[in-house]
């Protein structure tokens, strides 16, 4: 009995620090797929210039493309001949790629120096419940059932954008409103047949032209604009994905396509997903995943073969695009003692960042080290004091993704613009 009794006070704290081990995923959890983003003010009028040298915790010579032995020249070409051709990013990821600043940034930055083809993919993710970035709007008058990735199961067939709105009623309404004006409008979409019924413009029906391909509709306006109201039919169950804006056949179309809280077997999930991708005829497709796999019981070989599926499955359907895999940087976890929140480092990260380096190198596959870029190890209490993280030390601040998107641009730029090309 004594035995026994000298043994509760060590099951007891077994038992408290698996539940506060439990409280601690769980909290991280609804941070990652819930994260308060700070938006700051956008304004398409002037880009704001950073100023690295501010932040000598940078480490500016590891903000490369590593090749791994990849040729992209014919990229590199592509990007010289933007006078007279676009070139098509697609850049996938979780939470920091929604928010879109720091992607779009790069984009900017891009559109900027070499044209622009038009805003790009927009997604309706605010009526899916979510954020969305801060330089579109997509509304309705409609209502809809709505899924997002993360869900398990999915009440509705999943989209590549990683939502899907369906509406309740067989006519429904999308108004489109950019800082960018737009001559074409894509919309991604499964199920049944999808039939635009009109088109307004400050009140007024516009003249406008319809080209149907299989899992997508082309509307073509007369003349450029900010806002548009689509109105559309639908014959039967149909969920609509995203909608493409495009201005111009020239220059870069750079999209965007983030998930709160996503990882690589969440996008695996989807079905022909690499076929889907290929509708926006990517040049180079980004993968930007692993933030989140770093949160909670990190299985190594598990998670290299998620990312070989979904390379695979990338490569597989875009066998003419280049291919780029980023590494997360170094952020923290909240930790709960005594109802006090303290932050420690999360070490998963750094092993996160090493299998994506070892797999790029083993397989040829290009990789941005955005852990090492940003200032590696001990490098999340330099952001911290810096400015450069949110509250939750796992997103940035408005400044920080900014500074991840002038250094992401950078290192694209010394690695396509080439002296006897540009």
């Amino acid at each position: 009995m004594a035995r026994i009794k000298r043994c509760i006070p060590v099951v007891l704290a077994l038992l408290l620090s698996t539940l506060a081990f439990s409280r601690e995923e769980t909290d991280d959890k609804t941070i990652r797929e819930n994260p308060e983003i700070e938006t700051g003010n956008f304004s398409d009028d002037e880009l704001t210039i950073v100023t690295l040298s501010e932040y000598p915790f940078l480490n500016t010579g590891a903000n490369v493309v590593s090749l791994n032995g990849a040729d992209w020249t014919n990229l590199s070409l592509a990007l010289a001949d933007t006078e007279d051709k676009v070139l098509r990013i697609v850049h996938i990821g979780d939470s920091h790629i929604q928010a879109d600043m720091g992607t779009g940034y790069t984009r900017r930055m891009m559109q900027h120096r070499f044209g622009s083809a038009g805003r790009g993919l927009v997604v309706p993710l605010k009526l899916a419940g979510t954020n969305e970035p801060r330089d579109y709007i997509i509304s309705s008058t409609s209502s809809f059932d709505c899924e997002k990735l993360l869900a398990n199961p999915w009440t509705l067939p999943m989209g590549f954008t990683g939502v899907s709105v369906s509406p309740k009623e067989k006519e429904f309404d999308f108004t489109l409103s950019t800082h960018e004006a737009f001559e074409r409008i894509y919309i991604y979409y499964t199920g049944s047949v999808l039939n635009v019924m009109s088109v307004e413009y400050d009140g007024k029906s516009l003249v406008y032209a319809v080209n149907d391909e299989i899992g997508c509709v082309c509307v073509g306006l007369p003349f450029p604009c900010e806002e548009v109201t689509v109105k559309l039919s639908a014959f039967g169950d149909i969920a609509i994905h995203g909608m493409e804006l495009v201005s111009d056949m020239i220059g870069v179309a750079y999209h965007a396509i983030g998930i709160n809280g996503a990882t690589y077997s969440c996008y695996n999930r989807i079905a022909d997903f690499g076929r889907a991708i290929a509708m926006l005829e990517p040049q180079l497709i980004i993968v930007s995943l692993g933030t989140n796999e770093a949160f909670g019981r990190l299985d190594s070989n598990e998670f290299v073969r998620q990312v070989d599926t979904l390379v695979s499955e990338l490569r597989t359907n875009n066998p003419e695009a280049c291919l780029l895999l980023t590494t997360p940087a170094e952020c923290q976890r909240r930790i709960r003692q005594r109802r006090k929140a303290s932050y420690s480092v999360n070490q998963n990260v750094a092993e996160v960042r090493n299998l994506i380096m070892d797999y790029g190198s083993a397989n040829g596959i290009p990789v941005y080290d955005w852990y090492a870029a940003a200032g590696g190890t001990g490098s999340s209490d330099k952001w911290v004091n810096a400015g450069l993280f949110s509250h939750d030390r796992i997103h940035c601040s408005v400044n920080g993704y900014e500074v991840a998107g002038q250094m992401f641009y950078d290192a694209l730029m010394n690695t396509l613009v080439l002296n006897d090309i540009e």
